[in-house]
């Protein structure tokens, strides 16, 4: 049996709402869902299904004594997005069945329900879901420098990162360029602006590259 500890393990409530999880019960039943600040998965118009044997969001989070295991579901190189609206081309869609497929097209809908074309399979084929089989979508977070020092980004361009000296808790890049042809951004730019986002995935530059 394994020794690592449940992710779950000395946190609160409170600290684990929100959080995606896969709970599985004894019986096999298996549910996905989001905890709120009980512990518990909310299903909606004030209904919860009961996974804590907590009662308030101070207290520690314990599984109820029928289920088998809780597994975090929420994976931290992904952003999650929970209005259909604000799915992009390239997103993960996750059905209410649990199903995960990629979105290949975005299609509104005339009377106002907006509609996902998702890639079952390459056998499969395709089909389009709407909000009512939408639960969420995951989108990768893009590789950005986590630290001060030379990046390449996606297109080779060089960037400076350094820490700002109005918050020394961020970091803000300066495009320099590339050796073919050396031109330079004008304004340092936060890692979260689109400036820098739309360049990524970023790479360490090394003192001296193959």
């Amino acid at each position: 049996m394994s020794s690592e500890k449940p992710f779950w393990e000395g946190k609160t409530c409170k600290e684990m709402a929100g959080l995606h999880v896969k709970a599985t019960w004894k019986n096999g039943t298996i549910v996905t869902g989001v905890l709120d600040d009980t512990g518990d998965i909310d299903l909606g118009d004030n209904r919860s299904l009961y996974t804590s044997r907590s009662y308030d969001s101070s207290c520690d989070f314990e599984p109820t004594d029928n289920i088998q295991s809780i597994e975090l579901l929420d994976d931290p190189e992904y952003e999650r997005i929970d209005n259909i609206e604000n799915v992009q081309v390239g997103d993960i869609a996750c059905t209410t069945e649990g199903n995960h497929f990629p979105v290949i097209d975005l299609k509104p809908d005339p009377l106002g329900d907006m509609l996902l074309r998702i890639r079952i399979s390459e056998i499969d084929g395709e089909y389009c879901i709407d909000s009512d089989d939408f639960a969420y979508a995951l989108r990768r977070k893009p590789k950005l420098p986590d630290h001060d020092g030379l990046w390449w980004d996606k297109d080779n361009a060089l960037w400076s990162v350094a820490i700002s000296g109005l918050d020394n808790s961020k970091l803000v890049a300066l495009l320099i360029g590339d050796p073919e042809s050396p031109v330079t951004g004008s304004v340092w730019s936060g890692l979260n602006s689109k400036h820098v986002t739309s360049q990524a995935p970023f790479r360490p530059a090394k003192a001296v590259e193959a």
